[in-house]
């Protein structure tokens, strides 16, 4: 019978680690969305796509968990 490996995690740990993946997600969703507007020639669709890329930076941020604590 093979252990799980959730079984080692508190609550309190997989939330946390919940948390700091869906960060990663946010952010590599921010770094695509900045490079889409990089190419992007028409100004007001690069300006959306700088303000996604911002606001997914912006909650990832938010999701910051102190790995100490």
């Amino acid at each position: 019978m093979s252990a799980n490996p959730w079984r080692a995690f508190g609550a309190i740990e997989f939330v946390q680690t919940a948390a700091r993946r869906r960060a990663v997600s946010y952010r590599e969703r921010a770094r695509q969305l900045s490079i889409m507007a990089d190419a992007e020639p028409i100004g007001s669709l690069r300006t959306h796509l700088l303000n996604l890329a911002a606001r997914y930076e912006e909650l990832a941020e938010n999701l910051e968990v102190p790995r100490d604590g």
